[in-house]
């Protein structure tokens, strides 16, 4: 493959965004290019190399962001004639053939942004790669020769503010955020922080009251309730009964592969119902935005 459409995809993955490989895998007739051309198109629609242009790259374009939307690869079949041909899409060009493209859709190494390293934070490091996730951790104990040990890829360092500024600036679209590092000022801090990126999902460690005051704190500074309810995720866990750090991590474990497969389970989190709550509320009425 072009070195130039390699370095388009590793870019894409690296920055955390999906990315498609079209390729013409079959030719019958006349057609803009022949089979093996390729071209790359990002989540954002941006494209490089080319399958022909005009008319058709627009439509190939446009079906593999929705490809990449979907997260799953297809492969589409496209008509340039002037007639109906089954299973494919009309391109409005006439050059009198068809053309069969593979729209491969290649999704980064999901990433987990674990903010302390204590009591829960060591096991759940374990889970969440056991699980898949590459590791990011954030922490104010500068003793941490475990992270390596465990197959952190980034460890930052320093005091409470110098993390909630690291968090602004390393948080990236589809990033998993645990916030575990167990101050309640600090942690409020955090999920504030990492609720103004694009993350996923924003996980807190903590009691049902701690979660209450954060949610509530939360809508009065303005934060879209929608979305609070739809990212923040707490109290962490499935309701399996854990009590020790390690139950802890594998609750969470078991959260997160309930919901990368869909699978309705019992989860602790009661963030939607506080939300829920709030807006019933006729003081809650000033929360909506």
């Amino acid at each position: 493959m072009d070195e130039v459409l390699i370095s388009a995809i590793l870019d894409y993955l690296k920055n955390g965004m999906r990315v498609a490989l079209c390729e013409i895998v079959n030719k019958e007739g006349s057609a803009p290019r022949d089979v093996g051309a390729k071209m790359v198109v990002g989540e954002d629609g941006r494209r490089v190399g080319t399958v022909g242009g005009g008319l058709f790259e627009a439509e190939l374009i446009s079906d593999a962001v929705k490809a990449i939307s979907e997260g799953r690869s297809k492969l589409v079949k496209y008509s340039f004639t002037d007639k109906p041909v089954e299973g494919a899409r009309e391109t409005g060009l006439i050059c009198g053939g068809v053309l069969w493209v593979f729209i491969d859709v290649f999704t980064p190494t999901p990433r987990a942004i674990v903010i302390g390293l204590g009591n829960v934070g060591r096991p759940l490091l374990t889970i969440l790669k056991l699980v898949g996730f590459e590791l990011v951790v954030l922490d104010t104990n500068r003793d941490l020769e475990v992270a390596s040990e465990l197959g952190v890829s980034s460890v930052f360092v320093g005091v409470v503010d110098e993390l909630v500024s690291k968090v602004r600036e390393l948080v990236r679209k589809r990033d998993h955020v645990f916030v575990v590092y167990g101050d309640i000022d600090a942690d409020y801090l955090f999920v504030r922080e990492s609720l103004k990126t694009e993350a996923e999902a924003v996980w807190l460690l903590g009691s049902k009251r701690k979660v209450y005051e954060f949610v509530k704190k939360l809508a009065l500074e303005g934060f879209n309730l929608d979305d609070v309810a739809r990212r923040l995720r707490a109290p962490i866990g499935l309701d399996i009964g854990a009590d020790t750090p390690e139950e802890i991590a594998v609750s969470v474990g078991a959260e997160l592969v309930a919901l990368k497969r869909g699978v309705k389970a019992e989860s602790l989190n009661i963030v939607p119902k506080i939300v829920a709550d709030l807006l019933r509320d006729d003081a809650g009425k000033s929360f909506t935005n």
